[in-house]
């Protein structure tokens, strides 16, 4: 099983279609032996969201199987919640992302809590930007671990290049927080495997960034997790199992 965990869609043009469609980025993921991608938005960090989360739900609707999408919200307006509840229970979405800086809000406000209560009902995550403040400071993101202890909280970039040691310690200090190895340097990638505890790692190349379905990096991330001087069974969990719980699927 290989689950690339954060991959976006691809934006919309100014004619309202794509760049390249959900059949392409599937022909894609066969050639890298993909088996399911983790869909997050790259215009509803800047445009309405409900809408984006439309878009995003009916582009990846005709494979349920091996595209998943995780909506977004605006967390400073009322009804984001609800939003969260219609995406999950409507669309079939499987958990929410956060692009803190880029949303210009601290994932500490007040306004957090009703999201952070919804997700931990309907038992899905929050996903977050880490890595590059400001709002993004690993450990910052990781408080909402302990005041919802019932969700669970992701990093999406395991604190990039210069904030891995953070994400480290807060993957040591709550068992609610899961760091997803993402554009992470590979020395890096081994401290974390090393010292984080394994179920608690996930692994995504952060595909989908540019117009082409067929991105060269994509590929280069994935080997570079295949080189990583860690146990082989290691690799496996990471890529499966620990992915798979968080989005609700047997393995």
């Amino acid at each position: 099983m290989k689950v690339d965990f954060h991959v976006h869609q691809p934006g919309r043009l100014e004619d309202g279609t794509y760049p390249y469609q959900a059949e392409e980025y599937i022909d894609f993921m066969d050639k890298q032996e993909i088996d399911i991608s983790v869909m997050l938005t790259i215009d509803g960090f800047w445009q309405d969201p409900v809408a984006c989360n439309d878009y995003l739900a009916e582009w990846c609707a005709p494979f349920p199987a091996r595209l998943v999408p995780f909506c977004t919200v605006d967390p400073r307006k009322p009804g984001a919640d609800r939003e969260v509840e219609r995406c999950v229970n409507q669309l079939g979405m499987r958990g929410v992302k956060f692009h803190n800086w880029l949303q210009g809000f601290s994932p500490l406000e007040a306004f957090m809590a009703p999201v952070c209560e919804v997700a931990s009902d309907l038992g899905i995550p929050l996903f977050f930007h880490d890595g590059t403040p400001p709002y993004s400071s690993s450990l910052q993101i990781a408080e909402l671990a302990v005041r919802h202890p019932r969700l669970n909280v992701i990093l999406g970039h395991a604190g990039l290049h210069d904030l891995w040691p953070e994400a480290i310690a807060a993957g040591r200090r709550h068992s609610n927080v899961y760091l997803c190895m993402c554009a992470t340097p590979p020395f890096a990638m081994e401290q974390i495997v090393g010292q984080v505890p394994l179920q608690q790692i996930i692994f995504g190349t952060d595909g989908g960034l540019f117009h082409e379905a067929e991105q060269p990096y994509v590929d280069y991330r994935f080997r570079e997790l295949g080189a990583l001087e860690i146990p082989q069974a290691s690799k496996e969990q990471i890529l499966g199992p620990n992915a798979l719980r968080l989005l609700g699927r047997p393995y």
